[in-house]
């Protein structure tokens, strides 16, 4: 197992795991970014990019106003 920070808490997945892994089952909008260690992920990348211990994400959502 490794433990991450995500959005500020940590918590536990298992080795080898990729941002697609983490995202599945998550209930997310439409629109939304993925940061790793302060870089984007880009969507397209999400299948290929491994998390490791000690790995920092931020999953951020847009919404709008007026």
């Amino acid at each position: 197992m490794a433990q991450i920070t995500l959005n500020g808490e940590k918590r536990e997945i298992v080795n080898n795991s990729t941002v697609a892994n983490l995202l599945n089952g998550m209930d997310l909008p439409k629109f939304f970014v993925v940061e790793k260690n302060k870089e984007i992920i880009y969507k397209e990348n999400f299948d290929s990019v491994v998390l490791f211990d000690g790995d920092v994400l931020e999953i951020a959502t847009f919404c709008g106003g007026g």
